[in-house]
């Protein structure tokens, strides 16, 4: 199972680089990262600014990359929106020759093995070119990509990201209908981190 690990956002809107932040004694970055590598077919792209120092990864998670369970990816154009960050992951696992990829957030820390299971477990085939978790009618990450579509990605730009490639009509998947709301949460402000994280820790949202 290839997964791209989108972790090369600029936290615009946190104020400061969230996937450091604390959660349960850990970076916030670190969480659906291990739950990832809890599967033992996962080969991560953990794709990062050129700034990031990869403080917030783990010494026993960098020993495992070391030992051929995934690689960093630097996305060079980061600053300019999510799709270049998408883009430097597709690319690298263009190199890799996937049939297809997993694309998840580093901060939507609440994603569980079970979930990943059920997206990595929907066959692609036929006309098939994706698998997404679908909630309250919204296409919502982790997703699946077909090779098929990888071409696509690299034409997008600015923010965008896959799903404007899922919402075309002319492009067939399988969509999964999730109803637990705590597996899409992301974290994009102090407010939704102190209300979802810190709240783990045995605070409360007011702290």
């Amino acid at each position: 199972m290839n997964v791209i690990y989108l972790a090369a956002g600029q936290s615009k809107r946190m104020g400061c680089k969230k996937i450091t932040m604390p959660v349960n004694g850990e970076a916030l970055g670190m969480k659906a990262l291990r739950t990832i590598l809890t599967i033992p077919s996962a080969y991560v792209f953990i794709v990062v600014n050129k700034q990031d120092a990869l403080e917030w990864i783990s010494a026993d998670i960098k020993e495992r990359l070391l030992k051929g369970c995934g690689e960093i990816v630097i996305a060079e154009e980061a600053d300019k929106g999510q799709s270049y960050s998408l883009m430097a992951g597709i690319r690298q696992a263009m190199e890799h020759r996937a049939s297809s990829v997993m694309i998840c957030l580093a901060d939507q820390p609440f994603i569980t093995t079970d979930l990943l299971r059920h997206i990595s477990s929907a066959p692609i085939e036929g006309e098939q070119k994706y698998v997404a978790c679908v909630h309250n009618g919204e296409i919502k990450p982790p997703v699946v990509l077909s090779s098929s579509l990888f071409q696509q990605v690299l034409l997008l730009t600015g923010d965008m990201g896959a799903k404007k490639i899922l919402q075309k009509k002319d492009v067939k998947g399988t969509e999964l209908s999730i109803t637990d709301e705590e597996l899409f949460i992301d974290i994009d402000t102090i407010e939704e981190y102190k209300q979802f994280c810190v709240k783990r820790e045995g605070g409360t949202k007011d702290e």
